[in-house]
């Protein structure tokens, strides 16, 4: 009898041991991190409400909960020239959940050193999209082509108007690169916004615009306003007939690239595995057949390169502001 109590309490007290033992194995087991994301993903736009860019990167809203099962919020964040959203999307949790967007405005600030972030205090995500500007004139007016306008401008030096929304920034560098190009003085003419511009072009106050199609795309349709020359390396695909200023022997490119770009970017400090999830799901709402409609709708270019590729791009576009500023604003 008493090695029978004996078996059954050293059996008794085998199994608690047993138990408490693989209790602490599992409280001691590191928790599984969750796979990013679960909460919804914000996208800062340092511009206001309405305006294009803020329109394109509402589009991407739809197609994230389609595509991906995911929620991407828009935060108009304006001021500054975009200053202000790009310095609150850097200034965030590094954590993926807060992205912003990126333009040239923010990259061209930088170079000229009017801002103190540069390019490098963010982690570059994927490139959004890429804007062909284009020198805009009344389709019914005095200029037929590029050849017209610089005959006038070399007839009357400081007569012929050039206009673009802003100053210091791509816009303003073509509108001055092109006169240097062409060796005529030109009277530029800046205005708040682009929609002003072609306004004033429909109206004959001023001559011409430098501008991306997609502020003039309603009246480059209708037939109130045409573009003579584009500020690219090679035509437009939908602009087949208008020619680079290349091709007329225009060089409007001497110190590097200035393009209008846009691009997703997030906080410096994002880890490596985040920066591919978020890359990842940029390329694949990007790369969706919704978005890419948009994108020839509105005559912009896209290709969601990332990782090296992307932050290559964006230091080229910032060493072209860069060297352009330096020669031409001062």
């Amino acid at each position: 009898m008493g090695n029978k109590r004996t078996l059954v309490f050293f059996l008794c007290t085998m199994v608690m041991i047993s138990i408490v033992l693989g209790g602490c194995g599992k409280s001691s087991a590191p928790a599984k991190k969750p796979e990013f994301p679960t909460k919804e993903i914000t996208l800062i736009v340092p511009f206001t409400a309405g305006g294009a860019t803020d329109i394109m990167a509402r589009q991407l809203q739809p197609i994230f909960k389609k595509e991906l099962n995911a929620n991407l919020v828009v935060k108009n964040v304006e001021g500054g020239g975009s200053a202000v959203g790009i310095t609150e999307a850097i200034n965030a949790k590094p954590d993926g959940y807060t992205v912003g967007l990126a333009t040239s405005s923010f990259i061209a600030l930088a170079a000229q050193g009017r801002i103190p972030l540069g390019v490098d205090k963010a982690t570059n995500i994927s490139f959004l999209s890429e804007d062909p500007l284009i020198l805009v004139v009344k389709a019914d007016g005095k200029y037929a082509d590029i050849a017209s306008f610089i005959k006038a401008a070399k007839e009357a030096p400081g007569k012929i108007s050039i206009a673009q929304a802003g100053t210091n920034n791509a816009n303003h560098a073509f509108a001055i690169l092109l006169g240097k190009a062409a060796g005529v003085e030109l009277r530029n003419m800046p205005f708040n916004g682009a929609s002003r511009v072609v306004t004033e072009i429909i109206g004959g106050h001023i001559d011409s615009g430098v501008m991306k199609p997609g502020d003039c795309l309603s009246q480059l349709k209708s037939g109130k306003v045409k573009a003579i020359g584009t500020f690219t390396r090679q035509r437009v695909k939908t602009l087949p007939d208008v020619p680079t200023f290349a091709e007329l022997k225009y060089d409007v490119f001497p110190y590097g690239d200035v393009n209008m770009v846009t691009y997703i970017m997030a906080p410096k400090g994002v880890d490596k595995a985040t920066r591919e999830t978020l890359a990842k799901m940029f390329k694949t709402a990007i790369s969706s057949p919704e978005f890419q409609k948009i994108a020839t709708d509105s005559n912009f270019l896209t290709n969601p390169i990332s990782g090296d590729e992307l932050d290559k791009k964006i230091a080229a576009v910032h060493d072209g502001f860069k060297a352009t500023s330096q020669n031409i604003f001062k």
